[in-house]
């Protein structure tokens, strides 16, 4: 990885850290692009749209108790971060991966999670919360 990625990567990671850690929607919103993709076990094919991507990770945020990053591995512009959290009573483990852009956003993010109640149970967290939004 050259030197310039290494320090892209790092950077964004440092925002992306903060975000997470605050629950910003702000901080959140300067970190995906504007034609970002998420992709999720919850969903068959993946989602292309700020706006969307945006809603998701808001209700995510929103939903996890107890969120840790375990580990991170980078390559690149290419970002896995291992996590653990919960839902309620129902406890996961997941993985980001996610893909930056040369602007240091998020063009693609993926969402992984087991184990299937986990899954379950943030997939109907997140509808819920996307429909008291809609509402």
């Amino acid at each position: 990885m050259a030197k310039n990625e290494a320090e892209s990567a790092r950077a964004f990671l440092d925002n992306w850290y903060a975000c997470v850690k605050a629950h910003d929607p702000a901080k959140l919103e300067a970190l995906v692009a504007d034609d970002a993709v998420i992709s999720s076990p919850a969903f068959y094919t993946p989602k292309q749209s700020k706006e969307y991507v945006l809603a998701i990770l808001n209700a995510v945020l929103a939903g996890f108790e107890d969120f840790t990053y375990t580990k991170e591995w980078v390559d690149g512009k290419e970002i896995i971060l291992e996590f653990n959290s919960r839902i309620g009573e129902t406890k996961l483990k997941g993985i980001d991966r996610i893909t930056v852009n040369d602007a240091g956003q998020i063009a693609h993010i993926e969402v992984l999670i087991r184990p299937l109640n986990g899954l379950i149970a943030l997939a109907e967290h997140v509808k819920a919360t996307l429909a008291k939004t809609a509402a």
